[in-house]
């Protein structure tokens, strides 16, 4: 479900949805601010909005509140979403950075990126979901970022061609080449981290991000074996899902010269040395 054609502030809350959300999003960072903007977020949907056009954090989103878990998170908790990680990458990227974002969904990070990298900055945005791939590209147009981000629809894996990606119907995000969290699958194209980053002519990488479900391995390391010293990027955010892992994803990153910087809820976070 993706409504592309409505213009921005069509799905726009009305002056109490509004004024609740922004309760929600003025939360203190603490177990009390939690419970509470969670609180306002259940007052404001209460099955009546299942699309929702906002500003966040000075960015034009449109977000969809019942399939989608960090589309929904973000629009009512900001605060809490990813902040360590996020906070870093405004931080470290300037103008004119590079950022390559792996599994991006309907865009929070890559839209983040964009925004704080401008018009001299490149942003590669890789997502295989059509779905979720049709939200990021409305979003990318709604805030003028089209020329800055290039899009990618595929998988990042450790080998080229056709691959089979579970779909979660409840949860986008959680869609996964290695999960089975449903029977429906559907063809996607696959292609190495190289493969990609050469197709798209990027030849330094100044923080890079990938939560795919668990195959963030298969992604990353042929990277880390292959890449020349001048493409390995000076930060990387990577889901924490070790369970899934079949290879030893932290040792590989050591031996490339990575050095953990934090571990937070959803992610490792890690720096070249």
């Amino acid at each position: 479900m993706a409504d592309t054609a409505s213009p921005f502030g069509t799905y726009a809350l009305k002056k109490r949805d509004a004024q609740l959300l922004r309760w929600a999003q003025g939360m203190p960072v603490s177990w009390l601010g939690r419970r509470a903007a969670l609180v306002l977020r259940k007052a404001v949907l209460s099955g009546r909005h299942q699309i929702v056009d906002a500003v966040v954090e000075d960015i034009k989103f449109r977000l969809y509140m019942t399939d989608n878990v960090s589309e929904r998170k973000y629009l009512f908790l900001p605060q809490f979403f990813d902040r360590f990680e996020r906070d870093l990458l405004k931080e470290r990227l300037g103008f004119g950075s590079v950022f390559v974002d792996i599994g991006a969904n309907a865009g929070i990070y890559t839209l983040t990126a964009a925004y704080h990298t401008g018009d001299k900055g490149r942003v590669l945005s890789i997502e295989p979901n059509p779905v979720v791939l049709e939200r990021l590209r409305f979003n990318l147009a709604l805030n003028n970022f089209t020329d800055r981000v290039a899009v990618e629809a595929s998988c990042v894996g450790d080998a080229e061609g056709l691959v089979e990606l579970t779909l979660d119907d409840t949860n986008l995000g959680g869609s996964s080449l290695v999960a089975a969290r449903s029977t429906r699958k559907i063809p996607v194209a696959c292609a190495t981290l190289l493969t990609i980053l050469a197709r798209h002519n990027i030849e330094k990488i100044d923080a890079l991000k990938i939560d795919i479900e668990g195959a963030e391995d298969k992604a990353l390391i042929p990277f880390l074996k292959n890449a020349p010293p001048y493409l390995l990027p000076k930060i990387m955010i990577l889901e924490n899902s070790p369970s899934q892992w079949q290879q030893d994803l932290p040792a590989a990153l050591t031996e490339a010269g990575y050095n953990l910087l934090k571990t937070t809820r959803m992610n490792m976070v890690w720096e070249k040395a």
